[in-house]
Protein backbone atom coordinates (compact mmCIF):
# COMPACT_ATOMS: atom_id res chain seq x y z
CA UNK A 1 0.00 0.00 0.00
CA UNK A 2 1.46 3.52 -0.81
CA UNK A 3 -0.18 7.13 0.22
CA UNK A 4 1.10 9.70 -1.46
CA UNK A 5 2.21 11.61 1.42
CA UNK A 6 5.41 14.33 1.58
CA UNK A 7 8.21 12.88 3.77
CA UNK A 8 10.96 15.59 5.67
CA UNK A 9 13.64 16.08 3.64
CA UNK A 10 16.05 13.30 4.52
CA UNK A 11 14.06 11.33 6.74
CA UNK A 12 14.20 7.45 6.82
CA UNK A 13 11.34 5.23 6.75
CA UNK A 14 10.40 3.99 10.53
CA UNK A 15 8.83 0.57 10.62
CA UNK A 16 6.18 0.38 13.26
CA UNK A 17 5.48 -3.30 13.99
CA UNK A 18 1.53 -4.58 14.44
CA UNK A 19 0.30 -7.27 16.22
CA UNK A 20 -2.40 -8.80 16.49
CA UNK A 21 -5.19 -7.91 19.38
CA UNK A 22 -3.81 -5.06 20.26
CA UNK A 23 -4.62 -1.84 17.27
CA UNK A 24 -3.98 0.93 19.23
CA UNK A 25 -0.38 1.42 19.63
CA UNK A 26 0.90 1.15 16.21
CA UNK A 27 -2.10 3.34 14.84
CA UNK A 28 -0.44 6.21 17.73
CA UNK A 29 3.22 5.49 16.68
CA UNK A 30 2.58 5.95 12.50
CA UNK A 31 0.63 9.04 13.61
CA UNK A 32 3.13 10.50 16.16
CA UNK A 33 6.00 9.92 13.35
CA UNK A 34 3.92 10.31 10.03
CA UNK A 35 2.80 13.88 11.36
CA UNK A 36 5.99 14.93 11.53
CA UNK A 37 7.11 13.87 8.28
CA UNK A 38 8.28 10.76 8.50
CA UNK A 39 7.21 8.01 6.39
CA UNK A 40 6.24 5.03 7.70
CA UNK A 41 5.79 1.10 6.58
CA UNK A 42 3.74 -0.83 9.09
CA UNK A 43 4.79 -4.91 9.78
CA UNK A 44 1.66 -6.42 11.00
CA UNK A 45 0.30 -10.34 11.70
CA UNK A 46 -3.09 -9.37 10.46
CA UNK A 47 -3.61 -8.35 6.89
CA UNK A 48 -6.32 -5.30 8.03
CA UNK A 49 -4.46 -3.19 11.26
CA UNK A 50 -6.23 0.08 11.20
CA UNK A 51 -2.80 1.81 11.21
CA UNK A 52 -2.49 0.30 7.14
CA UNK A 53 -5.23 2.87 6.36
CA UNK A 54 -3.09 5.68 7.66
CA UNK A 55 -2.27 7.86 4.86
CA UNK A 56 1.25 7.89 6.85
CA UNK A 57 1.62 4.19 6.02
CA UNK A 58 4.10 4.28 2.47
CA UNK A 59 4.12 0.22 2.63
CA UNK A 60 2.35 -2.64 4.19
CA UNK A 61 4.18 -5.89 4.74
CA UNK A 62 2.38 -9.18 6.66
CA UNK A 63 4.12 -11.66 8.38
CA UNK A 64 1.77 -13.82 10.38
CA UNK A 65 2.10 -14.58 13.87
CA UNK A 66 5.56 -12.88 13.81
CA UNK A 67 5.17 -12.65 17.62
CA UNK A 68 5.32 -16.95 17.73
CA UNK A 69 7.79 -17.01 15.31
CA UNK A 70 10.29 -14.20 15.96
CA UNK A 71 12.96 -15.87 13.35
CA UNK A 72 10.11 -14.73 10.49
CA UNK A 73 10.20 -11.17 11.97
CA UNK A 74 13.98 -11.17 11.90
CA UNK A 75 13.85 -11.92 7.94
CA UNK A 76 11.22 -9.29 7.49
CA UNK A 77 13.38 -7.01 8.72
CA UNK A 78 16.24 -7.94 6.82
CA UNK A 79 14.74 -7.69 3.20
CA UNK A 80 13.20 -4.01 4.44
CA UNK A 81 16.75 -3.37 5.66
CA UNK A 82 18.12 -4.93 2.13
CA UNK A 83 15.70 -2.58 0.12
CA UNK A 84 15.93 1.10 1.86
CA UNK A 85 19.47 0.95 1.77
CA UNK A 86 20.28 0.04 5.50
CA UNK A 87 19.10 -0.46 9.04
CA UNK A 88 15.74 1.42 9.65
CA UNK A 89 14.09 2.46 13.80
CA UNK A 90 11.96 0.18 14.40
CA UNK A 91 8.87 0.78 17.00
CA UNK A 92 7.14 -2.25 18.62
CA UNK A 93 3.80 -0.83 19.91
CA UNK A 94 2.69 -3.69 22.15
CA UNK A 95 4.04 -6.77 24.22
CA UNK A 96 4.02 -9.55 21.91
CA UNK A 97 6.11 -7.75 19.18
CA UNK A 98 8.60 -6.02 22.34
CA UNK A 99 9.11 -9.32 23.62
CA UNK A 100 9.81 -11.07 19.94
CA UNK A 101 12.33 -8.54 19.41
CA UNK A 102 13.92 -8.52 23.01
CA UNK A 103 14.25 -11.90 21.96
CA UNK A 104 15.92 -11.59 18.91
CA UNK A 105 18.30 -9.60 20.80
CA UNK A 106 22.08 -8.98 18.75
CA UNK A 107 20.38 -10.59 15.83
CA UNK A 108 18.80 -7.41 14.48
CA UNK A 109 21.76 -4.90 15.04
CA UNK A 110 22.17 -4.94 11.29
CA UNK A 111 18.84 -4.54 10.16
CA UNK A 112 17.26 -1.90 13.04
CA UNK A 113 17.85 0.90 14.37
CA UNK A 114 16.45 -0.09 17.88
CA UNK A 115 14.59 2.51 19.76
CA UNK A 116 13.92 0.04 22.65
CA UNK A 117 16.04 -0.74 25.72
CA UNK A 118 18.59 -2.78 26.52
CA UNK A 119 16.78 -6.43 25.50
CA UNK A 120 18.02 -8.06 28.96
CA UNK A 121 16.29 -4.76 30.67
CA UNK A 122 12.89 -5.15 28.80
CA UNK A 123 12.70 -9.03 29.28
CA UNK A 124 13.49 -8.38 33.05
CA UNK A 125 10.58 -5.56 32.98
CA UNK A 126 8.07 -7.95 31.04
CA UNK A 127 8.42 -10.90 33.91
CA UNK A 128 6.55 -9.34 36.80
CA UNK A 129 8.82 -12.42 39.16
CA UNK A 130 11.82 -10.60 37.64
CA UNK A 131 10.68 -7.02 37.75
CA UNK A 132 9.51 -7.33 41.89
CA UNK A 133 13.50 -8.53 42.10
CA UNK A 134 14.98 -6.06 40.14
CA UNK A 135 12.12 -3.06 42.07
CA UNK A 136 13.68 -4.75 45.47
CA UNK A 137 17.34 -3.76 44.43
CA UNK A 138 16.89 -0.34 43.19
CA UNK A 139 14.10 0.85 45.90
CA UNK A 140 11.15 1.63 43.46
CA UNK A 141 8.06 2.31 44.91
CA UNK A 142 6.19 -1.00 44.14
CA UNK A 143 3.35 -2.95 46.23
CA UNK A 144 3.89 -5.67 48.41
CA UNK A 145 4.81 -8.72 46.02
CA UNK A 146 5.05 -12.14 46.14
CA UNK A 147 6.24 -14.49 43.79
CA UNK A 148 5.36 -18.16 44.57
CA UNK A 149 7.11 -21.14 42.71
CA UNK A 150 4.76 -23.37 44.13
CA UNK A 151 1.55 -24.18 45.35
CA UNK A 152 3.01 -24.03 49.09
CA UNK A 153 4.23 -20.87 48.71
CA UNK A 154 1.53 -19.75 47.20
CA UNK A 155 -0.11 -20.31 49.83
CA UNK A 156 2.20 -19.13 52.58
CA UNK A 157 2.21 -15.43 50.28
CA UNK A 158 -1.78 -15.49 50.34
CA UNK A 159 -1.29 -15.67 54.01
CA UNK A 160 0.31 -12.86 54.44
CA UNK A 161 -1.75 -10.74 52.46
CA UNK A 162 -4.46 -8.12 53.52
CA UNK A 163 -7.60 -8.39 50.83
CA UNK A 164 -8.86 -7.64 48.67
CA UNK A 165 -5.19 -8.38 47.02
CA UNK A 166 -3.93 -8.75 43.41
CA UNK A 167 -2.92 -11.93 41.22
CA UNK A 168 -1.70 -11.55 37.71
CA UNK A 169 0.37 -13.82 34.86
CA UNK A 170 4.53 -13.30 35.18
CA UNK A 171 4.40 -12.60 31.24
CA UNK A 172 1.68 -11.19 29.06
CA UNK A 173 1.19 -14.91 27.64
CA UNK A 174 1.65 -17.05 31.23
CA UNK A 175 -2.06 -17.69 31.30
CA UNK A 176 -2.76 -18.29 27.36
CA UNK A 177 -3.30 -21.76 27.66
CA UNK A 178 -6.55 -22.91 25.88
CA UNK A 179 -7.38 -25.05 28.93
CA UNK A 180 -7.31 -22.12 30.90
CA UNK A 181 -10.83 -20.62 31.60
CA UNK A 182 -11.47 -17.85 29.30
CA UNK A 183 -11.86 -15.82 32.45
CA UNK A 184 -8.18 -16.13 33.21
CA UNK A 185 -6.87 -16.24 30.23
CA UNK A 186 -8.16 -12.54 29.07
CA UNK A 187 -7.29 -10.96 32.32
CA UNK A 188 -4.49 -8.50 32.81
CA UNK A 189 -4.53 -8.79 36.72
CA UNK A 190 -7.92 -10.01 38.46
CA UNK A 191 -9.04 -8.61 42.05
CA UNK A 192 -9.66 -11.81 44.65
CA UNK A 193 -11.42 -10.89 47.46
CA UNK A 194 -9.88 -14.23 49.93
CA UNK A 195 -7.88 -16.57 50.57
CA UNK A 196 -9.57 -18.78 49.61
CA UNK A 197 -10.56 -17.05 45.97
CA UNK A 198 -6.55 -16.82 45.20
CA UNK A 199 -6.07 -20.25 46.20
CA UNK A 200 -8.60 -21.47 43.69
CA UNK A 201 -6.83 -19.74 41.15
CA UNK A 202 -3.29 -20.70 41.83
CA UNK A 203 -4.61 -24.30 41.40
CA UNK A 204 -6.71 -23.65 38.37
CA UNK A 205 -3.16 -22.46 36.78
CA UNK A 206 -0.81 -24.66 38.33
CA UNK A 207 -0.88 -27.89 36.34
CA UNK A 208 0.17 -25.50 33.24
CA UNK A 209 2.91 -23.75 35.02
CA UNK A 210 2.43 -21.25 38.35
CA UNK A 211 3.86 -18.26 36.35
CA UNK A 212 1.92 -15.35 38.43
CA UNK A 213 2.32 -13.09 41.26
CA UNK A 214 0.59 -11.91 44.56
CA UNK A 215 0.62 -8.33 45.41
CA UNK A 216 -0.98 -5.89 47.55
CA UNK A 217 -3.89 -3.99 46.69
CA UNK A 218 -3.55 -0.24 46.34
CA UNK A 219 -7.24 1.22 47.61
CA UNK A 220 -8.41 3.59 45.96
CA UNK A 221 -11.18 3.89 42.75
CA UNK A 222 -9.84 3.56 39.02
CA UNK A 223 -9.50 7.62 39.10
CA UNK A 224 -6.40 6.90 41.19
CA UNK A 225 -4.38 5.54 38.47
CA UNK A 226 -1.59 7.54 36.84
CA UNK A 227 0.81 6.89 33.77
CA UNK A 228 3.85 9.07 33.31
CA UNK A 229 5.03 8.77 29.81
CA UNK A 230 9.18 9.31 29.27
CA UNK A 231 11.78 9.20 27.30
CA UNK A 232 15.65 8.77 27.74
CA UNK A 233 17.77 9.38 24.92
CA UNK A 234 20.74 7.01 24.25
CA UNK A 235 23.25 9.43 26.71
CA UNK A 236 20.70 8.40 29.56
CA UNK A 237 19.61 12.16 29.36
CA UNK A 238 15.64 12.55 30.51
CA UNK A 239 14.50 14.27 27.20
CA UNK A 240 10.60 14.02 28.38
CA UNK A 241 7.66 13.29 30.53
CA UNK A 242 4.71 13.32 30.12
CA UNK A 243 1.32 12.30 33.06
CA UNK A 244 -2.25 10.81 32.42
CA UNK A 245 -5.01 10.38 34.94
CA UNK A 246 -7.23 7.21 33.84
CA UNK A 247 -10.66 8.38 34.84
CA UNK A 248 -12.06 4.72 33.19
CA UNK A 249 -9.98 1.76 33.02
CA UNK A 250 -11.14 -1.15 30.19
CA UNK A 251 -11.88 -4.13 32.09
CA UNK A 252 -12.70 -1.80 34.94
CA UNK A 253 -10.24 -1.79 38.03
CA UNK A 254 -7.51 -4.05 35.94
CA UNK A 255 -7.23 -2.68 32.56
CA UNK A 256 -5.87 -0.07 30.15
CA UNK A 257 -6.66 3.67 30.13
CA UNK A 258 -9.63 4.31 27.65
CA UNK A 259 -10.75 8.28 29.74
CA UNK A 260 -8.05 10.06 30.37
CA UNK A 261 -7.01 13.22 31.27
CA UNK A 262 -3.55 15.28 30.61
CA UNK A 263 -2.17 16.78 33.37
CA UNK A 264 1.16 18.32 35.30
CA UNK A 265 2.83 16.28 37.75
CA UNK A 266 5.79 17.71 38.91
CA UNK A 267 7.05 15.65 41.53
CA UNK A 268 5.48 12.27 40.18
CA UNK A 269 7.16 13.23 36.63
CA UNK A 270 10.71 14.00 38.57
CA UNK A 271 10.70 10.87 40.27
CA UNK A 272 10.19 8.46 36.98
CA UNK A 273 13.07 10.31 35.42
CA UNK A 274 15.08 9.63 38.30
CA UNK A 275 14.40 5.97 38.35
CA UNK A 276 14.32 5.15 34.80
CA UNK A 277 18.15 6.73 35.22
CA UNK A 278 18.44 4.40 37.89
CA UNK A 279 17.74 1.18 36.55
CA UNK A 280 20.18 2.64 33.18
CA UNK A 281 16.69 2.62 31.03
CA UNK A 282 16.91 3.71 27.59
CA UNK A 283 14.33 4.56 25.08
CA UNK A 284 10.38 5.08 25.33
CA UNK A 285 8.90 4.32 28.67
CA UNK A 286 5.21 4.18 30.13
CA UNK A 287 4.96 3.93 33.76
CA UNK A 288 1.49 2.79 35.47
CA UNK A 289 1.08 4.09 38.99
CA UNK A 290 -1.91 3.96 41.85
CA UNK A 291 -1.84 6.89 44.17
CA UNK A 292 -2.89 5.27 47.58
CA UNK A 293 -6.02 6.89 48.57
CA UNK A 294 -5.66 7.04 52.11
CA UNK A 295 -1.94 8.25 51.98
CA UNK A 296 -1.52 10.09 48.97
CA UNK A 297 1.54 7.83 47.99
CA UNK A 298 1.98 6.92 44.54
CA UNK A 299 2.45 3.35 44.07
CA UNK A 300 4.24 1.74 40.98
CA UNK A 301 2.46 -1.09 39.60
CA UNK A 302 4.80 -1.86 36.17
CA UNK A 303 7.06 -0.47 33.74
CA UNK A 304 6.32 -1.23 30.09
CA UNK A 305 9.29 -0.38 27.36
CA UNK A 306 6.67 1.13 24.92
CA UNK A 307 4.30 3.55 23.96
CA UNK A 308 0.69 2.84 25.58
CA UNK A 309 -2.32 2.11 23.95
CA UNK A 310 -3.39 5.99 24.90
CA UNK A 311 0.05 7.55 23.88
CA UNK A 312 -1.80 9.75 20.58
CA UNK A 313 -2.67 11.97 23.91
CA UNK A 314 1.02 12.62 24.73
CA UNK A 315 1.33 13.77 21.22
CA UNK A 316 -1.38 16.27 21.17
CA UNK A 317 -0.56 17.48 24.29
CA UNK A 318 2.99 18.72 22.49
CA UNK A 319 5.32 15.65 23.76
CA UNK A 320 5.93 13.72 20.90
CA UNK A 321 7.83 10.76 22.27
CA UNK A 322 8.56 8.90 18.93
CA UNK A 323 9.75 11.65 17.04
CA UNK A 324 12.27 12.08 19.88
CA UNK A 325 12.90 8.53 19.90
CA UNK A 326 13.31 8.98 15.82
CA UNK A 327 16.04 12.07 15.99
CA UNK A 328 17.58 10.14 18.96
CA UNK A 329 18.57 6.79 16.54
CA UNK A 330 19.01 8.61 13.37
CA UNK A 331 21.52 10.90 15.02
CA UNK A 332 19.32 14.27 14.28
CA UNK A 333 19.87 17.14 17.14
CA UNK A 334 16.25 17.14 19.27
CA UNK A 335 14.31 20.11 18.47
CA UNK A 336 12.35 22.28 21.48
CA UNK A 337 9.10 20.78 22.03
CA UNK A 338 6.00 22.88 21.60
CA UNK A 339 4.58 24.30 24.71
CA UNK A 340 2.83 21.50 26.60
CA UNK A 341 -0.71 21.30 26.88
CA UNK A 342 -2.85 20.20 29.85
CA UNK A 343 -6.51 19.87 30.47
CA UNK A 344 -7.00 17.60 26.78
CA UNK A 345 -9.34 14.38 27.30
CA UNK A 346 -9.12 11.46 25.15
CA UNK A 347 -11.62 8.74 24.68
CA UNK A 348 -11.15 5.42 23.15
CA UNK A 349 -14.81 4.79 22.06
CA UNK A 350 -15.51 0.99 22.10
CA UNK A 351 -13.62 0.23 24.61
CA UNK A 352 -14.52 3.02 26.96
CA UNK A 353 -18.31 2.15 25.93
CA UNK A 354 -17.70 -1.24 27.14
CA UNK A 355 -16.16 0.14 30.56
CA UNK A 356 -18.85 2.01 30.78
CA UNK A 357 -21.60 -1.01 30.97
CA UNK A 358 -19.21 -2.52 33.73
CA UNK A 359 -19.06 0.29 35.99
CA UNK A 360 -22.86 1.04 35.61
CA UNK A 361 -23.36 -2.17 36.68
CA UNK A 362 -21.55 -1.53 40.01
CA UNK A 363 -23.30 1.98 40.46
CA UNK A 364 -20.01 3.32 39.76
CA UNK A 365 -21.46 5.66 36.91
CA UNK A 366 -24.54 6.40 35.34
CA UNK A 367 -25.13 6.73 32.01
CA UNK A 368 -25.89 10.49 32.12
CA UNK A 369 -22.68 10.98 34.00
CA UNK A 370 -21.07 9.13 30.88
CA UNK A 371 -22.66 11.33 28.05
CA UNK A 372 -21.73 14.55 30.12
CA UNK A 373 -18.14 13.45 30.41
CA UNK A 374 -17.95 13.03 25.96
CA UNK A 375 -18.41 16.96 26.22
CA UNK A 376 -15.24 17.40 27.86
CA UNK A 377 -12.98 19.96 25.49
CA UNK A 378 -10.64 19.70 23.97
CA UNK A 379 -10.98 15.71 23.25
CA UNK A 380 -8.35 13.31 21.19
CA UNK A 381 -10.16 10.09 20.28
CA UNK A 382 -7.94 6.96 19.64
CA UNK A 383 -9.55 6.10 16.20
CA UNK A 384 -11.10 9.44 14.55
CA UNK A 385 -8.96 11.97 13.17
CA UNK A 386 -10.10 14.69 10.67
CA UNK A 387 -6.23 15.01 9.48
CA UNK A 388 -6.29 11.33 8.86
CA UNK A 389 -10.01 9.67 8.63
CA UNK A 390 -8.60 6.23 6.54
CA UNK A 391 -8.12 3.76 9.91
CA UNK A 392 -11.76 5.38 11.13
CA UNK A 393 -13.58 4.91 7.36
CA UNK A 394 -11.86 1.08 7.15
CA UNK A 395 -13.20 0.28 10.90
CA UNK A 396 -17.09 1.65 9.67
CA UNK A 397 -16.88 -0.23 6.55
CA UNK A 398 -15.82 -3.15 8.52
CA UNK A 399 -18.35 -3.19 11.02
CA UNK A 400 -21.46 -2.10 8.50
CA UNK A 401 -20.16 -5.55 6.01
CA UNK A 402 -19.94 -7.53 9.42
CA UNK A 403 -23.60 -6.30 10.49
CA UNK A 404 -25.11 -7.34 7.03
CA UNK A 405 -23.48 -10.38 7.29
CA UNK A 406 -25.12 -11.27 10.39
CA UNK A 407 -28.75 -10.43 9.24
CA UNK A 408 -28.10 -12.40 5.97
CA UNK A 409 -29.98 -15.25 5.47
CA UNK A 410 -27.44 -18.37 5.65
Amino acid sequence: MHNNISPAVGCQPAVVLACAGAPEGDLNLVRSLGEQGVPVIVLGEYADPPSRYSRYCIEFVQVPDFGGHPQELLAALAELSRRHGGPLPVFPSADPDLEALSRLGDATRPYMRSTMADPALVLTLMDKGAFSELATRAGLPVPRTFTPHSLAEAEQGAGMLTYPAIVKPSLPTSWKHPALPRAIRLAKAIVVESHGELMDICRTVAPWGLALILQEYVPGDDAEHYDVHAFIDQHGEARATFCGRKWRIQPPHVGSGCYVESLHEPALEAMVADLLQRIGYRGIANLNFKRHSRTGEFKLLEINARVSQWSILTTRSGVNLPWMAYRDVCGLAQEAPPPRQSGLWYVSGKSDFRAVRGYVREGLWTWSGYLRSLLKRPMVCQVLSLRDPGPARQLTLRWIAEKMRLRSPS
